[in-house]
């Protein structure tokens, strides 16, 4: 088959990832805008993914592994699974709503730092390697403040490893944890459990919407079979994680005929 048709062919494939996430991960928090975290807080279904966009998730873990091959290879000791699991180490918080897995923990200097990978493309990476991750990704910096925070003092430095996918050089920056931006990144987790959560545009052609994996559920409100967590008069319980009915004033097991699809806040 010429490589044009495969390409027409398998490009236009769209795959379902089946359930998604129905927690807080610290790689969405960084996200402005607080609806799309409610979605996933939620487990609001994901618009299908592009079989070019699952390639570059599943390089990307590839790349992961190379890494940590290439830094042990060095010399440095990195945990990169859990001991007792066998999978990656992961802190959680609000009785499980909120959860960050850890692409693993290197020794430097005797201290345990969080190791966070990340592949780029060349430009990305040399935006990165001149400005820090701070400015070049700002979601990556509130994904490693977020884990830290988590992990409760266990870890209060983190070394974001990047992989040029152009060139295959590596660049790397050591920071620390900052409590009061984590506690920013609280705040916000406060007000999306609390029915807070505000969309960040008027409009779905807002070019902050286009590339979104909640832009239908978003804008296109589905019909869906009602459940206690898609239900707007729910709120997530701090201690575990179970749903309250505000409605009826009590534990949210089962959905009801009062069941009303939750919608976040219009943009401001």
């Amino acid at each position: 088959m010429p490589s044009k048709v495969v390409e027409e062919a398998v490009g236009e494939i769209e795959i379902d990832r089946g359930n998604p996430r129905q927690y807080i991960g610290a790689s969405i928090i960084g996200n402005d805008c607080t609806a799309f975290i409610a979605y996933c807080l939620r487990g609001f279904p994901e618009d299908p993914i592009k079989p070019k966009m699952m390639r570059i998730f599943t390089l990307g873990h590839k790349i992961e592994d190379i890494v940590i091959k290439d830094l042990r290879d060095a010399g440095y000791e990195i945990i990169d699974k859990d001991p007792f699991t066998g999978w990656q180490k992961a802190y959680s918080d609000r009785g499980g709503h909120v959860s960050a897995h850890l692409d693993g923990k290197i020794l430097i200097d005797g201290e345990y730092m969080l190791l966070e990978i990340k592949s780029m493309n060349d430009r990305n990476w040399k935006k990165f390697k001149k400005d820090g991750v701070q400015v070049s990704h700002p979601k990556y910096y509130a994904q490693c403040q977020m884990m830290m925070g988590l992990s409760e003092s266990d870890m209060s430095n983190a070394m974001l490893v990047a992989y040029n996918k152009n060139t295959s050089d590596y660049h790397s920056e050591v920071f620390e944890f900052d409590e009061f931006y984590y506690e920013s990144l609280r705040h916000k987790i406060d007000l999306v459990m609390m029915r807070q959560a505000r969309k960040i545009a008027k409009s779905s052609e807002d070019w902050r919407c286009r590339m979104c994996f909640r832009k239908t559920v978003c804008w296109q409100p589905p019909r869906v079979e009602p459940e206690c967590n898609l239900c707007q008069h729910s709120v997530p319980l701090e201690e575990k994680k179970e749903w309250w009915c505000t409605y009826h004033d009590k534990r949210a097991i089962l959905p009801c005929d009062d069941f009303y699809l939750y919608t976040p806040l219009e943009a401001e």
